[in-house]
């Protein structure tokens, strides 16, 4: 085999280790799912590269240029997601995947229509994919590049560049191929390009966190190593069969595909689905925790008044000067019930609208907060002089901002301040929580707000999610501003009632 023949193997090679790595982490993390097609592809690009040579068949070059359309999407699809811009930017994400993916059926068609083929690979269709990429990629590097100028982190910063360098070989070397294809004088240095810009990505994966902390990153690389191994193994064997039938050569080809693929997800579904078990575990048992502590203080004051009044009647002494205690027992049997009809309606964020004064919303929140972190996190309170109510349920808001301000004392494990803002905001009014903490990288702020998304170790996943649901149960909107190294500020922007109305829902409550 030729020299280049060989770099196409190990390249193909090394893309479906790395494709194995990032299935580890499909439905974990957002990068994940972009980054494993965009292995994937890439390795059957480099496949067609050999076995177009070894076979000497036209075939797998249509199927390599179908492999190398693709690619384009991918390599977009991951970048938005890398800079926090996948869903504001979903619009041109999916054009691009619908214009490339109708490119790519077109070259698959033509594989059984040779007329159709005739008509492709020309220069008028070579030059339109030229434009189309130079377009979408020249934008989507643009942005990548703006991340990384505007990244303070190190770690970030660091992950950033790395992810631009990786791609940069990969794209521009595979431009080399175009280039060539449109019958320029051009070394093809595709295949170089998608051989050096692996162990640059892999770094960002397995050094600098690219999807996440993760103490298993390694053990479940050498996993995808050993079936990328196992793959070229597999795919020499097949093209060595059946070189001189390309049809059949195509269809062992694919299905072994297919295989490392599978044998990927079975060899990690075990690793990644018990991870899964103990953070529910973990999440259940912290609710019940909480439940736990609502309850057991009304539950031990029933507790001492039942026992105290037992031993008088035991001791047969009259309960006529003891009413009380059994004010007491009625009392925490209201309380009781009012935790677990408090329980209800966090589940189905119901609000039971009333006029909310917001400053003494604050106060209340923030009355225990000073024992819960003394000597460490510094609390301002910045409360408007004048400010309107808002129609809203008390206990649904309180737990929203004791979410956020528990959040806003977390992100501050060192000491910082915490920042409470009641204010205006438009005709509204907002409730603002600010921290000095470490910050959100851009992925991070994109999926904040998503039911069991954390980055906590001890994290449920539910806070923010519960914030955004009753701040929206109650027409209202949260918006969340944060860079790493700069804090985060979370609003809560919600409706104000006019005095009038205000008076008129107080004196109905009442």
């Amino acid at each position: 085999m030729t020299g280049g023949m060989w770099i196409s193997l190990v390249a193909c090679a090394g893309q479906l280790a790395l494709a194995g790595l990032a299935l580890a982490r499909v439905g974990k993390n957002p990068l994940a799912l972009p980054l494993s097609v965009l292995c994937i592809a890439l390795s059957t690009w480099n496949f067609c590269g050999f076995a177009g040579v070894r076979a000497d068949e036209g075939g797998w070059r249509l199927v390599g240029f179908t492999a190398g359309l693709m690619t384009v999407p991918f390599t977009l699809h991951f970048i938005l997601t890398f800079v926090g811009r996948r869903r504001g930017l979903a619009w041109a994400m999916y054009g691009t995947y619908a214009v490339f993916g109708v490119l790519a059926l077109a070259m698959l068609v033509a594989l059984f229509a040779p007329s159709l083929e005739a008509h492709l690979l020309t220069l008028r269709f070579g030059l339109t994919v030229t434009v189309l990429t130079v377009l979408v990629m020249g934008w989507a590097f643009a942005l990548l590049g703006l991340h990384v100028l505007r990244s303070r982190h190190p770690d970030e910063r660091a992950r950033a560049g790395l992810v631009l360098l990786g791609l940069t070989l990969v794209v521009a070397l595979l431009m080399t191929e175009l280039a060539a294809e449109l019958g320029l004088e051009m070394v093809r240095l595709g295949h170089v390009g998608t051989l050096l810009g692996l162990p640059v990505m892999a770094t960002a994966a397995l050094r600098f966190g690219l999807f996440g902390d993760d103490l298993g990153a390694p053990r479940l690389a050498l996993h995808a190593a050993g079936i990328a191994g196992l793959g070229v193994m597999a795919y020499l064997a097949v093209v060595r069969l059946f070189v001189a039938q390309a049809g059949t050569l195509i269809v062992c080809t694919t299905a072994v595909t297919f295989a490392l693929v599978a044998a990927t997800r079975r060899g990690v579904t075990a690793y990644v689905s018990r991870n899964e078990r103990l953070e529910r575990l973990a999440t259940l048992g912290r609710f019940s925790a909480q439940m736990a502590h609502d309850l057991k203080n009304p539950i031990a004051a029933m507790k001492g008044a039942a026992q105290y009044l037992k031993v008088e009647h035991a001791q047969g002494r009259p309960w006529d000067g003891h009413g009380e205690f059994l004010d007491l027992l009625l009392e925490q049997v209201e309380r009781l019930d009012r935790v677990v009809d408090t329980y209800q309606r966090l589940a189905r964020v119901e609000p039971l609208p009333r006029p909310v004064n917001l400053h003494r919303l604050v106060e209340g929140v923030l009355s225990l907060q000073a024992f819960a972190s003394p000597g460490k996190v510094t609390i301002l309170r910045e409360l408007a002089p004048t400010l309107p109510a808002c129609a809203g349920d008390q206990d649904l808001l309180a737990n929203a901002l004791e979410n956020l301000v528990r959040n806003a004392c977390e992100a501050m494990p060192e000491g910082g301040t915490l920042t409470v803002r009641a204010l205006r905001d438009g005709a509204d009014v907002a409730l603002e929580v600010e921290d000095t903490g470490g910050g959100m990288d851009a992925r991070t702020r994109e999926r904040a707000f998503d039911d069991f998304f954390t980055t906590k170790a001890t994290g449920s996943g539910l806070g923010l999610a519960f914030v955004r649901r009753v701040v929206e149960a109650h027409g209202g909107e949260v918006l969340l501003t944060s860079r790493e190294g700069r804090g985060t500020v979370v609003r809560m922007r919600l409706p104000a009632i006019d005095d009038s109305r205000a008076c008129e829902e107080a004196g109905e409550a009442a």
